[in-house]
C-alpha cells in the first residue's frame, strides 16, 4: 500500500469515513478495510461537512501527472472517444505512472468524496469512462513485452490495439484482438474481446493468464488461477470497472504465419441475396474463417433529405492460403456476384492493418443482440426495410446493421468457465446510428428513435443476450442480457471485492445483496 494511503489518507487511525463512486453517483459513507470483512456503518455526515478536495495533494503524491482544466493536454486526456459524452468534463485527470499511482488516486477520491472513473482507451459506448470528478487515466501504462519462449504477452493497462500489434511485430506470435486500433486493451479484454481472429484463436479474455488489480481499499493484488482465481475469472468477461482497476495483463500468445483477407461489396439491390449467402457460408465455415457482414447507409435520409448511399459489404480473415479462401468464398460469389472484391494473402500483422477501422466514430449509439441462428428471410427483409428508414446525419459513418460470425473457438469454452457467458451464439448483431455536433436535436432524436425501431423490429429473430462491450445505457434487463447464468457468481465476487460499491456506474454489477 502506498505512503499516501497509510498516512495522508488514513490519518494514522486505520479508519476513514469516506464516500466513493463513479461519474454521477453519490453513495453513502463507508470505511476502508480489506475485502471480504464485515463492514461497520458509521453515522451519516451532513453534506456541508464533506471535505473540500485537495487537488494539490493529489498532484504532489502522483509519480505521474495531474492535469487540471487549462493545463496543456487536459482536453485531449479528458474527452472520451464517443463524443456523445464530451460534455461530461472532469475536474482533473490523473495520468498514472504505475499501479501505486492508481491506488493513490482511488484513495484520494474516496477521502474527498470525488466521483471518479478509470479510463484505458475511453471507448465506453455508454460514456462510463467519463466523469465530472476525476478521470484515472491508465494511458501512461503502455508497455508491452513478448516472451516468445513462454508464448506470453504482458501489457500495461493503457496499451491500445495499435500498440499491441506494433509490439508483436517480428515476434511470429499473436493475441486475438479487435478491429479498432484506438481501443484500449483493458476495455476489450475485460468485456470479452472479439475480432477477426477469435473464431480461430478464441476471445481476448480467454487468453488471460494473470492480471494486476488495484482494489477499492488501495491494495495491489495479483490474480491468477492459483492466487485469487475468482477475481481472475471475473476479469475474463465480467466487464471493465466492476471489481477494481486493472493495471497489467499477461496473455497467452499463439504462433501465427501468413493469413489471407477478403473484402466483398454489393449494390443495395443485392442486399438480400448477399446477406443470405454470407450467413449460409458462415453457418458451416471452418473456424479459420471469420466474417463481418453489414447493411450500411450514410448521407441523406428521411429526416435530413438528400439521397442516401446504401450498400452491403463483407470482410474477414482466413488462417490459410488465398487459394483456399477463394474456394470457400465461391458459393457466396455464385449466389450474389459482388460489384467489388479483394482476396489476397498477407502477413498476420499486415492483415490486421488491412482490417483496421475506427467504427463507430464521432457521436453514436449502439444496440446489440446475439442470434442463435442465421437471420431467416423474414429477418433479412426486416433489416433491409429498417435500414432504408434511417433518418440521415452528417456523420460519414452513417448507420446500419452488422452481423459478426460467432462460433469456432469462441463456442468451445463452457459458458461458466469464464465470466463471458455468450458461448452458444451463431452471430452477434449490432445496430447503430451516428451523428455529429453539427446535427440538430431533431436529427439526433430521429436517429435514436430509429435505433429503437430497428432493435425492436429485429427482436423476434434474436436472443435476450447482449454484448457487454457494446454497453447500452438504454437496455432494460442489462444484468441478465450481459451476464446470464454467470450473474449470481459475479454479484458475489462484487460483494467480496467491492462491498462498499466504490466502483459504481449505472450498469455496474450489483453485489449479492442488491436487486437482480
Amino acid at each position: 500500500m502506498t505512503d499516501i494511503s497509510r498516512r495522508s489518507m488514513l490519518g494514522g487511525t486505520g479508519k476513514l469515513a469516506i464516500a466513493a463512486g463513479a461519474a454521477g453517483v453519490t453513495p453513502g459513507l463507508v470505511w476502508l478495510k480489506p475485502p471480504g470483512q464485515p463492514q461497520p456503518q458509521p453515522p451519516a455526515r451532513p453534506a456541508w461537512r464533506r471535505p473540500r478536495p485537495d487537488w494539490d495533494l493529489l498532484g504532489r503524491r502522483l509519480r505521474g501527472r495531474l492535469l487540471r482544466p487549462g493545463d496543456r493536454g487536459f482536453t485531449a486526456a479528458s474527452v472520451p472517444y464517443n463524443r456523445r459524452y464530451a460534455a461530461i468534463a472532469p475536474e482533473g485527470v490523473a495520468l498514472c505512472a504505475d499501479a501505486a499511482d492508481v491506488a493513490t488516486a482511488v484513495l484520494w477520491a474516496r477521502r474527498y468524496e470525488v466521483p471518479f472513473a478509470a479510463r484505458s482507451g475511453g471507448h465506453s459506448y455508454g460514456g462510463y469512462s467519463a466523469s465530472r470528478g476525476l478521470v484515472i487515466s491508465l494511458a501512461p501504462l503502455n508497455t508491452i513485452r513478448v516472451d516468445r519462449r513462454a508464448l506470453t504477452v504482458t501489457t500495461g493497462a493503457g496499451v491500445r490495439l495499435r500498440e499491441v500489434y506494433a509490439g508483436l511485430t517480428g515476434s511470429g506470435v499473436a493475441v486475438p484482438g479487435g478491429r479498432c486500433p484506438t481501443v484500449g486493451i483493458s476495455g476489450l479484454l475485460l468485456g470479452g474481446g472479439f475480432g477477426f481472429s477469435s473464431r480461430q484463436l478464441g476471445l481476448t479474455c480467454d487468453q488471460l493468464l494473470e492480471t494486476e488489480v488495484v482494489t477499492a481499499d488501495g491494495q495491489i493484488v495479483r490474480a491468477t488461477r492459483a492466487s485469487h482465481p475468482g477475481l481472475l475469472w471475473a476479469c475474463q468477461g465480467g466487464g471493465g470497472g466492476n471489481f477494481g482497476i486493472n493495471t497489467r495483463y499477461t496473455l497467452r500468445a499463439t504462433p501465427v504465419g501468413r493469413v489471407s483477407v477478403y473484402r466483398l461489396e454489393w449494390p443495395w439491390s443485392r442486399a438480400a441475396a448477399a446477406l443470405e449467402a454470407v450467413q449460409a457460408l458462415m453457418s458451416h465455415a471452418p473456424a479459420a474463417l471469420s466474417c463481418r457482414v453489414g447493411l450500411d447507409v450514410h448521407g441523406g435520409g428521411t429526416v435530413t433529405g438528400g439521397t442516401p448511399e446504401r450498400g452491403v459489404s463483407a470482410l474477414g480473415q482466413y488462417f490459410g492460403s488465398s487459394r483456399d479462401l477463394a474456394q470457400l468464398l465461391a458459393p457466396v460469389l455464385a449466389a450474389a456476384w459482388p460489384s467489388a472484391q479483394l482476396v489476397e494473402e498477407r502477413s498476420y500483422l499486415a492483415a490486421q492493418a488491412f482490417l483496421a477501422h475506427n467504427v463507430p466514430a464521432g457521436r453514436f449509439a449502439s444496440r446489440s443482440r446475439f442470434l442463435a441462428r442465421a437471420l431467416p428471410a423474414a429477418g433479412i427483409d426486416t433489416a433491409i426495410r429498417q435500414v432504408e428508414r434511417w433518418p440521415g446525419s452528417s456523420n460519414p459513418g452513417g448507420g446500419g446493421m452488422t452481423l459478426f460470425a460467432w462460433g469456432g473457438r469462441i463456442n468451445q469454452v463452457r459458458p461458466a468457465a469464464t465470466a463471458f457467458v455468450h458461448r452458444e451464439a451463431a452471430f452477434l448483431m449490432d445496430t447503430e446510428p451516428s451523428w455529429t455536433d453539427r446535427d440538430s436535436p431533431r436529427v439526433v432524436s430521429a436517429n435514436l428513435d430509429w435505433l429503437d425501431g430497428i432493435y425492436g423490429a429485429l427482436r423476434p429473430f434474436g436472443t435476450a443476450e447482449a454484448y457487454q462491450n457494446f454497453i447500452d445505457p438504454a437496455l432494460a434487463d442489462w444484468q441478465h442480457a450481459y451476464y446470464g447464468a454467470n450473474l449470481p457468481r459475479l454479484k458475489q465476487l462484487k460483494r467480496d471485492w467491492d462491498p462498499d460499491r466504490v466502483f459504481r456506474f449505472p450498469q455496474a454489477i450489483p453485489d449479492a445483496t442488491g436487486p437482480s
